[in-house]
């Protein structure tokens, strides 16, 4: 893709022009300074080197002209850590003024790894600092202090009157804008077979969380907008969208009016677009967000024609059961029996076993505890709760039997189970790696011991409670080791590592179970 395809379209500052120039003559410098790099790890080739290159001219940008983005990050990080650059914060422990080395060398550490697949990468590399350090003296000189204009930010102070208005804005920040384009590309790959659409769009701009201190880019766009608390409060809630079945019940030139069958509430929805294809009567899924007020379609919407046709009850049923904590942003009566069964569940799982970590073997051996422990709940219920749950779900043997995927009950490289009440059961694989690694206290890792010390702090399946409570246990040092961090590090350097890795589970979360 082309630099100027990253840009807003129909936004153009007076210093505008000079960018593509920037970005060439920058390219320039950092091949030079490529062949003095100490080692081969950070060598892109010439394609990836003019993707840099261009996030580089643009973040350079971003920080010249007050633009906010990157102001909105590190006052997160202020908020989080204490710091506006965690792990890479020079001397004096601050950002820095302007185009400073580090800012640089924080943006950097953050973005090869988008550039370079399963690259680790410590925040104090030569190498590193080497890139920093050129593009820092280069960017300085070339962004002169009179001249300050930029379209991205007479784009993004626009009006935000309507939600599309947001969202426009959140789309090209998602897509397009330096801190978040290279890992939308990678997310692309990951999910959507290289290919963007509707729906995978809309997934990474309002869901996904990042390894920019765990932020999202609705979190980055209201930190960067100029709006009320409230209207941010709205913007940074967009993960939650409301994704149901919606029965029309009135229909304007400019809004309609649905009720979420799901739960039986009334949602006033804007309409941007013209014409519309929606009518009254018609049965409609898709997800709705909430801008001052009103209510805003997100993403594609299926419709699904006369709803006296389809079996509201049977979709209300299979929306628990399969999406239940998707139920649970919408429903609040049905959040609290969801809430409510699991703190049972969890409590009598912990009288069963007397702790909240068990280790097995292998696959097999768990799979057999696990049996005996439903048993022991199913025979622990009264007689009158059992025949009745027999005879709801058919259970022609009596009682339910333990079902895991074949990969768990094969697997032979020792598991750990957490028993974590928000979260429910959590299970890490190769926890034998994974312990004889963190029992080298920080010593030298073998490549197996690596593998899953960085899988288990990175996975997005393994909860930040389940980290805590493993290296509470058995150490942290060797996470340091794994993750090539060294020295003196603040106190927050595991905090920063969870919240890069995890973001999800810093956002409002509910119990893995539904309710019947």
């Amino acid at each position: 893709m082309t630099y100027s395809a990253h840009r807003p379209k129909g936004y153009e500052g007076r210093a505008d022009s000079r960018l593509p120039q920037l970005v060439r003559q920058l390219r320039q410098v950092l091949s030079d300074a490529q062949r003095r790099l100490a080692y081969d790890t950070l060598r892109l080739d010439p394609g990836a080197l003019g993707e840099l290159g261009g996030i580089l001219v643009d973040f350079a940008e971003d920080v010249h002209n007050n633009v906010g983005r990157w102001e909105a990050y590190e006052r997160y990080n202020v908020e989080f850590f204490g710091t506006a650059l965690p792990l890479t914060s020079g001397e004096s422990g601050g950002a820095g003024a302007g185009l400073h080395p580090d800012r640089f060398r924080h943006l950097l550490w953050v973005l090869y790894p988008a550039l370079i697949d399963g690259l680790i990468l410590a925040p104090t590399h030569r190498d590193l600092c080497r890139i920093a350090d050129a593009s820092s003296a280069f960017l300085s000189k070339a962004f002169p202090a009179d001249a300050k204009d930029s379209g991205v930010k007479a784009f993004l102070r626009t009006p935000n009157v309507h939600g599309w208005h947001v969202k426009r804005k959140l789309v090209w920040l998602g897509t397009h804008s330096f801190m978040f384009r290279a890992w939308f590309a990678r997310y692309l790959d990951e999910e959507a077979h290289g290919h963007a659409d509707i729906g995978h769009t809309d997934d990474f701009v309002c869901q996904e969380c990042t390894p920019w201190s765990g932020l999202g880019a609705i979190d980055v766009l209201a930190g960067a907008l100029d709006i009320s608390d409230d209207d941010r409060k709205d913007l940074r809630g967009w993960y939650e969208r409301h994704a149901a079945f919606y029965r029309v019940l009135s229909v304007s030139d400019e809004t309609l009016l649905a009720v979420n069958v799901i739960n039986d509430q009334p949602y006033p929805i804007r309409i941007g677009i013209e014409p519309h294809p929606f009518e009254a009567g018609q049965l409609v899924f898709g997800s709705l967000v909430p801008w001052r007020g009103e209510w805003y379609w997100s993403g594609a919407q299926q419709l699904w024609g006369d709803p006296s046709k389809v079996d509201v009850e049977d979709l209300k049923r299979t929306m628990r059961r399969r999406s239940s904590n998707i139920v649970c942003r919408y429903s609040k009566d049905y959040e609290a029996q969801v809430r409510q069964r699991a703190s049972e569940v969890h409590e009598r799982t912990m009288t069963y076993y007397g702790k909240d970590l068990i280790v097995y073997r292998d696959g097999l051996s768990m799979a057999a505890d696990w049996q005996k422990e439903l048993r022991w709940h199913w025979e622990s219920r009264p007689q009158h709760e059992v025949q009745e749950a027999i005879e709801k779900h058919g259970l022609t043997k009596g009682r339910p039997e333990v079902k895991l995927p074949k990969d768990l009950l094969d697997h032979k490289g020792g598991l750990g189970v957490f028993l974590n009440a928000d979260e429910g059961k959590e299970i890490m694989t190769h926890f034998a790696s994974l312990i004889a690694g963190l029992n080298r206290k920080g010593g030298t890792l073998t490549e197996d011991e690596q593998f899953a010390i960085r899988g288990f702090v990175a996975s997005d399946a393994v909860s930040p409670g389940f980290v805590k409570r493993v290296l509470g246990e058995y150490g942290e040092e060797s996470v340091k080791t794994a993750f090539m961090l060294t020295g003196d590090l603040p106190d927050y350097w595991l905090d920063y590592l969870l919240r890069t890795h995890k973001g999800h589970f810093y956002r409002r979360r509910y119990p893995c179970l539904s309710v019947a």
